[in-house]
């Protein structure tokens, strides 16, 4: 049979997570400019819940030195 084995070292290599780093911080930064724009035009905002695991997800990028507000 075939044996498929993942190294941990292979999956968090640098330009992985420098990759993770830059696409969770475009995602973000988009839903952030579009919750934005929603709520300057008086329609239906993204849900906080939603905000929250976007930044929680964007949270350890910025090494703990901000607080979130919304």
């Amino acid at each position: 049979m075939y044996e498929s084995t993942i190294n941990i070292g292979e999956i968090f290599t640098i330009k992985n997570i420098i990759i993770y780093f830059i696409i969770i911080n475009l995602f973000g930064f988009f839903i952030m400019w579009l919750d934005k724009r929603k709520a300057k035009k008086g329609k239906w905002r993204i849900p906080e819940k939603t905000l929250f695991i976007i930044t929680g997800l964007r949270w350890w990028n910025r090494n703990n030195s901000r607080n979130v507000y919304f």
